[in-house]
């Protein structure tokens, strides 16, 4: 009796071990790829939208793959880090894969244009879909990053009023030479900025060339707009990047004409003011939409959607203290989604 117990007991072991592989093997499959690591802000917040949506999903199983590009920006370094992620999703055959920022697309997601039986969606796609192959596919679908410069141009015309100088105020973007910045820059250059006057673009590759862009711009303009400052070499020649910490505490402390960040982690690395594109809506469109073709939607279903959402981080006292006033809905804004910092 105690034997046909015990082979009771194994056979009831063996029979959940089964059904428990039968059932993880046969979960839908979505996996994350972000182009940069996880402690870049914009990808932290973006994986936050991410986890919004598919946290409420837990029979998904969902994989995160990141490949840190942004600290790593060598081409041969992209292309190896886009040939491990490759190498995983044949590995694991997710049914859909979010692919976040340009170089996932570039380096990964653009080789399964057409795949059978794997569902792309890209987020935060700086410029056009065209290069990746996207336009007309039968198994790609997304949202697109835009700046919000619409709601920069607004704040800019309130900090003018406030100001006190008569226009028409002149405003000058500083952006390091990444590639996002060279998509960000011409949807820039397509903007209608009237009445403000946009002067040309500085594109400083170091240090120095940065320092001597913000000095040129207080004499030049009125506002200083940046986009991103994460490639900038400490000097000519040199592979070492400066830490964007640094290059925002230099640009504040030596500018007189307030400097307004097109991203919200620019507020984060010290700086006092940004206007940014949402990261959330990014990752919760992208995930709202895999789950959308994981229930069997086709993507031609799902057209491609464009940034709406925007943010507001601020430092409201340092601000204050320096004689920038804005109205109180923007620091009420800041606070409402704990973005005004100290």
């Amino acid at each position: 009796m105690k034997r046909i117990y015990l082979s009771l007991i194994g056979l009831f072991l063996i029979a959940t071990v089964v059904v428990t592989i039968v059932y993880n093997h046969n979960r839908p499959r979505v996996l994350v790829l972000h182009s940069y690591d996880n402690s870049y802000p914009w990808t932290r917040d973006v994986s936050v939208g991410v986890r919004r949506v598919l946290d409420d999903h837990p029979h998904l199983a969902v994989r995160w793959f990141f490949m840190d590009t942004k600290r790593h920006p060598a081409k041969a370094f992209k292309e190896q880090s886009g040939l491990a992620a490759r190498k995983s999703i044949d590995r694991w055959r997710p049914d859909v894969l979010i692919a976040i920022d340009d170089d996932a697309q570039q380096y990964v997601a653009s080789h399964y244009v057409g795949h059978p039986q794997l569902k792309v969606v890209f987020a935060g796609v700086n410029g056009g879909v065209e290069p990746y192959g996207y336009a007309g596919a039968d198994n790609v679908s997304g949202i697109l990053e835009r700046k919000a410069l619409r709601a920069l141009k607004e704040t800019l015309l309130e900090l003018g009023t406030k100001s006190g100088r008569s226009g028409p105020w002149r405003l000058v973007h500083i952006g390091d030479t990444s590639g996002s910045v060279d998509h960000d820059e011409h949807h820039m250059e397509d903007f209608d900025w009237a009445p403000l006057q946009r002067l040309p673009s500085q594109r400083p590759a170091t240090l120095a060339e940065w320092q001597a862009a913000v000095l040129a711009a207080q004499e030049q303009a009125d506002f200083i707009v940046t986009t991103n400052y994460r490639r900038i070499a400490r000097k000519k020649g040199s592979k070492e990047l400066v830490p964007p910490e640094e290059i925002v505490a230099w640009t504040v402390a030596n500018s007189r004409i307030p400097v307004v960040g097109t991203n919200g982690f620019f507020v984060e690395d010290g700086g006092e003011l940004a206007i940014g594109t949402s990261p959330y809506e990014q990752g919760e469109v992208a995930a709202r939409m895999a789950l959308r073709l994981l229930d069997g939607a086709s993507t031609q279903a799902l057209p491609h959607q464009s940034s709406r959402q925007f943010v507001v981080h601020m430092r409201s006292a340092r601000l204050r203290a320096r004689g920038i006033e804005l109205p109180p809905l923007y620091e009420s804004f800041a606070q409402a989604t704990n973005s005004d910092l100290p």
